[in-house]
């Protein structure tokens, strides 16, 4: 906390710069106006905002984004086709393990008939 002598010294201080501010004369109040003027418009410059690149960048990626989405979304099948109905068929007639053992030999008997 401020002692008492401090504020007496910063009361006296602001009494002495008021009395010099109240008897500045015309060209020196013109003078500081200008300067303070000056001084906002050069502030308000620095602080406009400005693009940065990566705002641009950002929308790009995110459109792009969409644009996958949408794709994947309209376009890429979301299950397999249905099996044929030989298939469907074989699956039925042949209910036992032995069918599953031999699997082999039927996808092997598949690319023979396919090839001949």
């Amino acid at each position: 906390m401020p002692s008492d002598n401090d504020q007496a010294f910063t009361k006296a201080a602001k009494r002495s710069l008021d009395q010099a501010a109240d008897n500045l004369d015309a060209d020196t109040v013109a003078r500081l106006h200008a300067a303070r003027k000056r001084a906002i418009a050069a502030h308000r410059q620095r602080r406009k905002p400005r693009i940065n690149v990566w705002v641009p960048t950002g929308a790009l990626a995110a459109g792009l984004a969409v644009v996958v989405a949408t794709f994947m979304w309209f376009v890429v099948p979301t299950s397999l086709p249905p099996a044929g109905i030989e298939d469907l068929e074989l699956l039925v007639a042949h209910e036992g393990i032995e069918f599953y053992a031999d699997l082999d030999f039927y996808d092997w008997l598949a690319t023979q008939n396919d090839a001949g």
